[in-house]
């Protein structure tokens, strides 16, 4: 394929942003809706609502990823930015349109739940900060990382199976730690339902955590992946 057919297809800043805020939006838009649709489901309704943050980043990551990277997470752009895989123009417009396109999701559930939807607002179990930044930490370290060693892969036979992975890496985080942070790793899930229900306690966790977790993600990534990549880029072309 000619380099003239490669660029056709490559989609403007504008483009990316809207696309981000479509993306962001439906998944903060399904997210939303299990938590309040799971809240009173006990055990059962955290597997449903981890199912749901499986499927759905999956469908999101295959539908628009060609076209934006499917970020729609500012952690997520951030560990992106800092592996250098991103521009700071693109990481700061990635980040503007998933907070809108969060805001407008939670907006869109409020009018169908009403106050109900306060059950989709992450909150640390027993007010426990400290267990939810590490473990809001920890389980962002593993989505980003994923996002990092298999959208940027040069291995043929691993990016098409990106979508599936970065799914149910945040499905299988939400199962076994929603009931305890909420099963946020995005600031941008936790600030659209905040900022509609207008309840910002503990808020700070939902940044921090996420963002500090996306930013060890990048660091592990390009101490372990950056020397075998450019060794690769090395080898002559097979």
């Amino acid at each position: 394929m000619s380099k003239d057919a490669h660029t056709i297809f490559q989609p403007s800043l504008r483009n990316k942003f809207l696309i981000e805020i479509i993306g962001t939006f439906i998944l903060v838009y399904a997210i939303a809706s299990a938590a309040t649709v799971y809240s009173d489901s006990g055990q059962l309704g955290v597997i449903g609502i981890g199912l749901v943050h499986a499927l759905v980043l999956t469908a999101i990551v295959y539908a628009i990823g060609y076209r934006s990277g499917a970020q729609v997470n500012p952690a997520v752009t951030i560990g992106l930015l800092v592996a250098k895989k991103i521009t700071g123009r693109e990481s700061v417009t990635y980040i503007i349109a998933q907070i809108i396109g969060a805001v407008i999701a939670a907006a869109v559930v409020y009018s169908i739940f009403g106050s109900e939807m306060s059950a989709s607002v992450t909150l640390p179990a027993q007010d426990n900060v400290i267990r939810a930044l590490i473990l809001e930490t920890v389980m962002t370290f593993t989505l980003v990382y994923v996002v990092l060693t298999t959208t940027t892969s040069k291995n043929v036979r691993i990016v098409p199976l990106a979508g599936l992975a970065i799914g149910f890496t945040l499905g299988l985080n939400v199962m076994f730690g929603g009931a305890i942070t909420g099963g946020s790793l995005n600031p941008a899930r936790s600030f659209g339902p905040a900022l509609i229900m207008f309840n910002f306690s503990y808020h700070w966790i939902y940044w921090v955590a996420p963002i500090l977790g996306g930013l060890i993600a990048a660091g592990v990534y390009k101490t372990v992946h950056t020397k075998e990549e450019q060794e690769e880029e090395r080898l002559p072309p097979k």
